[in-house]
């Protein structure tokens, strides 16, 4: 349970980070047409941050994570971070 805190606080902070490198970058350069920079900071909010919340208060009740669950949110850490690198690679260019 202790994990999947940590891992809803990283979310968060990423969250934020992308937040402010979007509105930064997009000032800095004059830009003012949609970017794929956009969305990186709604994508770690609820897929990150608010899904790992939830699977706290899940967790507590329901006792879920074992080791074939832990798999599997290892699978769902590299593709959310996969996903949100190549936003900000695309959002950039």
């Amino acid at each position: 349970m202790k994990c999947l805190m940590n891992a809803s606080i990283v979310y968060g902070v990423l969250d934020l980070i992308g937040g402010v490198f979007y509105r930064e970058f997009t000032k800095l350069n004059s830009f003012t047409d949609f970017t794929t920079l956009t969305v990186v900071h709604t994508h770690y909010l609820m897929l990150g941050m608010v899904l790992f919340l939830l699977l706290v208060l899940v967790e507590k009740n329901f006792h879920f994570v074992a080791t074939k669950v832990s798999k599997y949110l290892l699978f769902y850490y590299i593709g959310l971070n996969l996903t949100v690198v190549m936003l900000v690679v695309r959002g950039v260019v």
